[in-house]
């Protein structure tokens, strides 16, 4: 299921990427996003494509299972372009987040569409994409999301315990579907939040806050060294996730969530 020429030309058509480079295969869109990030003449949004990702990363050490079909894909950005500062760069993993939200429920609109913070979007209560956020140099001001969504590629062919928490587009459509216009909403969705997200980040907040998986449930956060336990209660004006505990509630902007029921 490579992309076409086809495919390529609607893409550039849509004038939402300065570059394109499309692979049939490689190991990790992510790993050639930062190789194309030294080039100072670079064009950005630099978008690095694939069909086949034989070594997707995740965060820390996981990684990203993808089948024939699947959307994976890197973005070489320049947030500073529109307003953004580096300090800020953290918040993109937002912005990314309701572009994939968004690009599902445009392609399947009765569609069960959530957050978990800070970078997995659920469909139908099970992870359906992942974002990953790397920076390539701190001096660079450049900023490398990686996303990984599953479309045409049905969990049937994924093992029993993958199934259990993850699915894919087409599983719930029950039809292939336009795997390259699912992109082009994506990356102008994209786009449209990035600038929302340097004039107002209550913009993006308040839109963020209903798709959240986790408010109002009781989650477990490994935070660096520390395991924080208590009641989810959304995010705050920064994307901090707020975690009511027996000692008083937490803002935390980073960790990994290792439970919420």
């Amino acid at each position: 299921m490579d992309f076409s020429s086809t495919d390529v030309e609607r893409i550039r058509a849509a004038g939402v990427v300065s570059e394109i480079e499309v692979h049939s295969e490689i190991g990790s869109t992510n790993d050639r996003a930062v190789e194309r990030s030294e080039e100072a003449a670079l064009a950005c949004p630099c978008l690095i494509l694939t069909a086949r990702q034989n070594a997707g990363r995740g965060r820390g050490s996981n990684t990203w299972w993808s089948g024939p079909g699947a959307l994976t894909f890197s973005l070489v950005l320049e947030p500073r372009r529109v307003g953004l500062a580096t300090e800020r760069f953290p918040q993109v993993a937002l912005a990314a987040g309701l572009a994939v939200c968004e690009a599902i429920e445009r392609t399947l609109p009765r569609a069960d569409v959530g957050l978990k913070w800070p970078n997995d979007v659920f469909l139908g209560g099970k992870k359906v994409s992942g974002i990953l956020l790397e920076k390539p140099r701190a001096d660079s001001g450049r900023l490398i999301a990686g996303i990984g969504l599953n479309v045409n590629n049905s969990l049937a062919i994924a093992t029993e315990e993958l199934r259990r928490t993850a699915t894919s587009m087409i599983d719930v459509a029950g039809q292939p579907l336009d795997r390259t216009q699912v992109l082009i909403v994506l990356l102008e969705r994209l786009e449209v939040w990035l600038r929302t997200l340097a004039i107002s980040e209550r913009e993006v907040f308040e839109r963020w806050r209903p798709y959240c998986v986790l408010t109002g449930k009781r989650v477990g956060l490994r935070a660096g060294t520390r395991d924080v336990e208590g009641l989810c209660e959304g995010i705050d004006e920064s994307g901090r996730l707020l975690i009511a505990t027996a000692q008083g509630t937490e803002a935390h902007r980073s960790g990994t969530v290792i439970s919420f029921e």
